[in-house]
């Protein structure tokens, strides 16, 4: 099924429950979605497309999909759990956000995190709130800065990249305006076809129609050491100096947060 067809059925069955649902329930209620789970792709186009929103309920421990905007007008907050396991992927950003990947590896920008944490630092985290009112982008979540614990650190590089792999998409939202309110984005440059100079890099995504990026760089710029095969690109969108959202640029412009170089210990080498 294209991707515009399921959008239309998933958001027509969801409007017409207007009720949190299980992808069973949503494939119980339709006479075309047969797919035992759905793309992981078509899931991140939701996100900003329809706003939605996957989450285990608090109150069945089930993963259930519902509508940012029944939060927003203040339903279903109490199906909502309390604490949320994430995988740091970069910490060095702005103020005292950090980029993470939730249990669904859907990217998230945590706040405030003011204690010292790294790259593949999992934690798990109380939330004050899945929809700040002061952070309206849809990946956005304040937690509570006294609820955090520290549960381990991915210290394999197997696993390392098998997350990357997870989280990493295809460059079309850096391309299209597809994945309306998408404000963050892991991709992989096309191999060894990007250059660091000054504090930008220039680079190639996997889309045939791709020219080249030219993009600022959070890090080092030109200091990044690329030490690894597998090199990954975490991303956000540019804010507006007065503040509106991303989504009402006619043109996004996203910067390089943080980069991920990995060694596949299984990479086959010629000596």
């Amino acid at each position: 099924m294209v991707y515009e067809k399921f959008r239309k059925e998933v958001e027509r069955i969801l409007e017409e429950k207007a009720e949190p649902l299980t992808w069973n329930e949503i494939k119980a209620s339709s006479t075309t979605l047969k797919q035992k789970a759905p793309y992981h792709v078509y899931v991140q186009k939701l996100q900003g497309d329809i706003g939605l929103v996957r989450f285990k309920s608090a109150r069945e421990k089930k993963t259930v999909w519902a509508l940012r905007k029944w939060f927003e007008e203040g339903k279903f907050k109490e199906l909502l759990p309390d604490k949320v396991r994430f995988t740091i992927l970069s910490s060095k950003t702005k103020k005292d956000h950090a980029i993470a990947a939730n249990e669904y590896w859907e990217l998230k920008r945590i706040y405030p995190l003011k204690t010292g944490l790294n790259r593949w630092d999992v934690i798990e985290a109380k939330v004050e709130d899945f929809f700040p009112e002061e952070d309206k982008r849809p990946d956005s979540i304040r937690i509570r800065e006294d609820g955090i614990e520290h549960l381990r650190r991915i210290e394999d590089e197997e696993e390392r990249i098998r997350i990357a792999e997870k989280i990493s998409e295809s460059g079309e939202f850096l391309h299209t305006d597809a994945w309306k309110g998408k404000t963050l984005g892991v991709t992989k440059p096309r191999f060894r076809c990007f250059y660091f100079y000054d504090t930008k890099c220039q680079f190639f995504c996997d889309q045939s129609v791709c020219v080249g990026h030219d993009m600022e760089v959070d890090e080092q710029g030109e200091n990044i050491e690329i030490k690894g095969d597998k090199v990954y690109f975490v991303l956000e969108a540019a804010e507006r100096e007065g503040g509106e959202f991303i989504w009402e640029k006619s043109r996004v412009e996203w910067c390089i947060k943080s980069v991920i170089s990995l060694t596949d210990p299984r990479q086959r080498r010629l000596y």
